[in-house]
């Protein structure tokens, strides 16, 4: 029963993460140097999360971001200062490490009892973690795009939260939409996260 069970989880989270993937081609605004918004591409991998917890919903988020890191490669080739270092660290910043955050919304979530506060709650934290990632990125790695006259730590968090928090919004408000469809299982009881650990 239970290798059935994973098998299931296994299916569920690879459909997701090709949902996931399918959506970020899709733009609805895309900032010049890197980053965009688009039709809510995380909440299939945030979705994972929180049915299943933190150890599915960080595997499906990983592989996510790896998918996304190799439709991106453009963006990660083009650091303004071409050495391997800044390169990986382009790659693990903006990526990888990124992506794989969204892993722990379940988490979060469950820590509280209901779901419209715990779905903000957990999409809010893990976009947060997102847009941390792409600040320091800008910071350490961007740098040199910043307009003349700006700080560039003051740059790279106007320039990141500009796409982010408007992605990172539009997830949110269709998270707590389709977790009204009790179906979907979107805030199950605890027992049921457990059993996905």
């Amino acid at each position: 029963m239970y290798g059935s069970r994973k098998i299931l989880i296994l299916t569920e989270s690879a459909l997701c993460v090709a949902a996931a993937a399918a959506l970020s081609m899709i733009t609805l605004f895309r900032m010049p140097l890197g980053g965009s918004v688009t039709p809510f591409a995380t909440l299939p991998i945030i979705a994972i999360s929180l049915r299943h917890g933190a150890k599915w919903g960080v595997a499906a988020a990983l592989v996510f971001g790896l998918s996304q890191l190799l439709l991106g490669m453009a963006n990660v080739v083009a650091v303004p200062v071409k050495t391997l270092g800044n390169m990986i660290l382009c790659a693990t910043l903006d990526y990888v490490l990124a992506y794989t955050l969204l892993g722990f919304t379940g988490s979060i979530a469950h820590r509280f009892n209901r779901p419209v506060t715990g779905i903000p709650a957990g999409i809010l934290v893990t976009g947060c973690g997102r847009l941390a990632c792409s600040v320091l990125s800008g910071v350490v790695i961007w740098g040199p795009f910043a307009p003349a006259g700006w700080n560039v730590a003051s740059y790279s968090l106007a320039y990141n939260a500009a796409w982010c928090l408007p992605d990172t919004a539009i997830t949110l408000v269709a998270c707590l939409a389709l977790a009204r469809v009790r179906a979907l299982g979107l805030f199950p009881a605890e027992k049921t996260i457990q059993e996905g650990m």
